[in-house]
């Protein structure tokens, strides 16, 4: 019995090193997403794994350290979009890279204004909503729709953007241009920075809103999703 207890006691206790090793490293290390961010492709509550020996390439989940008034420095997890040298421009929500629609390879969600009856036809409630006024003056479910489920129920019409001509306060304060989330640069990135998106695009805070990162705070690559909260 000893013997066991103490074979038991080693193997945990390398086990401890292990993961000490690993996290402080960086190798390795555990993360909670702790927004809807980068919906629906990482969920809030997904518990991720993250390498610094991978090498962070555009449309990699990176996970960077930022320092944001209402939240301090923290770790954020957003979809990598824009690298040094790179032409980032969004035209009516869709983001083109050096002149390229990337946002078509990707399962994204946006936000569509739907009926009554279009937001109860899709018979899930989880779904997050808001009954809102336009500045427009129309009334509607502001609905949080992935792509896939988009084109299921044929609403591509109903999709929501904002106006070019509605300029974003925190955007035009941080880029001193007058621009929004769905109407962005063109913007060609400089040398040590870099840009990041959220899947969520229409809920998301990310380099639209408080600007580029140094691409020294990227603190490792999603390699792997332990737990995930997607029910679908």
């Amino acid at each position: 019995m000893n013997k066991t207890l103490k074979v038991t006691s080693l193997i945990l206790g390398a086990l401890l090193v292990l993961y000490i090793v690993l996290k402080y490293t960086g190798m390795c290390s555990p993360y909670t997403m702790a927004t809807s961010g980068s919906e629906p492709n990482v969920k809030a509550g997904d518990f991720i794994l993250a390498s610094n020996l991978i090498t962070p390439k555009r449309g990699d989940f990176i996970i960077y350290e930022f320092d944001l008034p209402e939240f301090g420095k923290s770790s954020f997890v957003h979809r990598l979009c824009g690298m040094e040298n790179d032409t980032i421009q969004i035209i009516n929500g869709t983001l083109f890279v050096n002149g390229k629609n990337i946002d078509e390879q990707y399962n994204l969600q946006h936000s569509y204004l739907l009926s009554e009856t279009q937001f109860k036809a899709l018979n899930d409630e989880t779904i997050e909503h808001f009954l809102i006024t336009t500045p427009e003056g129309s009334t509607g479910y502001l609905t949080f729709v992935d792509d896939v489920d988009a084109r299921r129920y044929k609403l591509a019409k109903d999709r929501y953007r904002t106006l070019k001509t509605i300029p974003d306060p925190q955007t035009v304060e941080t880029y001193q241009q007058p621009w929004n989330k769905d109407h962005f640069g063109p913007l060609i990135i400089p040398k040590g920075k870099i840009f990041v998106l959220g899947d969520n695009r229409d809920n998301s805070q990310d380099s639209r809103h408080f600007g580029l990162i140094d691409a020294s705070a990227i603190k490792g690559v999603r390699w792997k999703t332990l737990f995930t909260f997607d029910t679908k």
